[in-house]
């Protein structure tokens, strides 16, 4: 009965998707989240390809930040408030170039108190914090391609 309404588990992808393969340009290998993107795809049967070519669609990732800035200062004037964000623009094409997905933004923000008693502990928390950031920026693309790439074709009537 759940089949026929449209549920689906999950992580889990329609069919069509399932087959996916994409290439990833502007990162590098080695990118945090690439690593991300990739062992998502890899859970629901996609693939990150080693060249354009092989790839049903290339994602071209067309600025990537991550900044820290103070918004809040202690007692002694430092900086014990910060503001994290993590942004990126990309948009997808076909190997032949055709558009799939316009030029879309991802921004993420998080406030991170430092309150500088454990100096370490609070570095080891902050790159916690944009991991993290980096994970769910990597969930939002999968599911925003998932859905662009799965919408049934607009009639040109």
């Amino acid at each position: 009965m759940l089949s026929a309404c449209g549920y689906h588990l999950r992580g889990s992808l329609p069919p069509t998707m399932l087959a996916k393969t994409f290439f990833v340009e502007g990162v590098g290998r080695g990118d945090p989240f690439l690593r991300e993107f990739s062992r998502i795809l890899s859970y629901t049967g996609g693939s990150v390809t080693a060249t354009p070519g092989q790839a049903g669609a290339v994602i071209h990732v067309v600025h990537v930040r991550q900044d820290r800035r103070p918004i809040g200062l202690s007692k002694q004037g430092r900086a014990n408030l910060f503001d994290l964000s993590y942004r990126l623009v990309y948009e997808v094409t076909t190997p032949q170039g055709e558009i799939l997905l316009p030029r879309e933004e991802i921004e993420l923000k998080r406030d991170y108190f430092n309150d500088q008693t454990s100096p370490l502990s609070q570095t080891h928390e902050e790159v916690q914090i944009q991991q993290e950031m980096q994970r769910e920026a990597a969930e939002l693309m999968f599911r925003r391609l998932a859905y662009a790439l799965n919408r049934p074709p607009e009639d040109e009537s």
